[in-house]
């Protein structure tokens, strides 16, 4: 937080004084104004910059336009400078360009202070209008790189997703500790908020495969969800149900080869493979039975819709089109 403060703070200075410089070299009047509306338009990203910037110029367009029908058909004074408002604010939310309300009317209040309106005047604002946002933009180029960042916090989610698979396998042949999943579950909730809020900021920066990264932690956040559900379900499943060795068999495999290429695939056969034969299975006898399979069969489900989601992650080429997984 103080860093990414520190360098909105350095780039805002840097793109006012640039701005007022400029427009003082240029000889154009009311020079500040070119700073004010320079740190106007210096956002966190440099999308919502280039957005921002975009709309303040267009703002300033409709602002001198009528601003400049208004004077020059009713006079130069406070009055109409209201009746001004009460057109331009309802036409720049209908624009969706309300960010220039307050430097596009600052723009026509020049033009109110002047009492007349002159091709010189208007060039004069556009000009306070382009230096400030241009230089705003070009400061915004620069942005810090949190790839490296990124990118650990991935290896580290993807970590936390086969500890808990190994857990899930482990739940099936001995007594576990409820808290070794909350811990893992909270932890990997964490990282992941961590992970897309730097994904986002990344994608606003317009930074290569930002928006690909954001896509798959996305999908990494399906996965957790499908986590959750198969951990209330194995929850019914005891330890000394000898059929759940397969199924331990299966998560465990699940975990070792999440990120490997192509690995997981060899998971999805066996997991087909046992859906076809699920009907060779003899009927449960009890009710207890009933409650287990039916709580096995709810984990094959969501385990088939995860060995999915993770072979779309680690298979898919790079720069692949976004698709619903399931």
């Amino acid at each position: 937080m103080r860093k990414t403060v520190f360098i909105r703070t350095i780039k805002t200075v840097v793109a006012t004084i640039l701005a007022i410089v400029m427009a003082q070299a240029l000889g154009l009047e009311y020079a500040t104004a070119a700073g004010i509306i320079a740190i106007l338009n210096v956002f966190d990203t440099r999308r919502a910059t280039l957005e921002g910037s975009l709309k303040r110029a267009l703002s300033a367009v409709v602002a001198l336009t009528i601003g400049g029908v208004c004077f020059e058909l009713f006079g130069y004074t406070n009055w109409i400078f209201g009746l001004y408002l009460l057109i331009f604010v309802p036409v720049s939310f209908l624009l969706k360009v309300e960010l220039g309300l307050g430097p596009s009317s600052v723009i026509v209040t020049h033009i109110l202070t002047a009492q007349t309106i002159n091709s010189g005047l208007i060039l004069n604002e556009l000009a306070l209008v382009f230096i400030g946002t241009g230089f705003a933009m070009l400061t915004n180029f620069y942005a810090p790189n949190e790839e490296k960042h990124l990118k650990a916090l991935i290896i580290e989610i993807d970590e936390e997703i086969k500890a808990i698979l190994n857990l899930f396998a482990r739940s099936l042949t001995e007594d576990l500790d409820v808290q070794e999943y909350e811990h893992l579950f909270k932890q990997l909730e964490d990282n992941l908020e961590k992970a897309i809020k730097l994904a986002v900021t990344e994608d606003e920066n317009m930074n290569q495969d930002s928006s690909l990264i954001l896509y798959d932690l996305n999908l990494r956040r399906q996965e957790l969800d499908l986590l959750k559900e198969m951990y209330e379900d194995l929850s019914e499943i005891p330890p000394s149900y000898a059929k759940g060795l397969q199924m331990s068999y299966m998560l465990k495999t699940t975990s070792t080869q999440l990120t490997e290429e192509g690995a997981i695939h060899a998971v999805q056969e066996r997991i087909n493979y046992l859906k076809k034969n699920a009907d060779k299975l003899p009927l449960p006898k009890t009710v207890e039975e009933f409650i287990i399979r039916s709580a096995i069969y709810q984990v094959f489900k969501n385990l088939d819709r995860f060995t999915k989601l993770n072979a779309y992650i680690t298979d898919k080429p790079m720069g692949e089109p976004s698709e619903k997984i399931w």
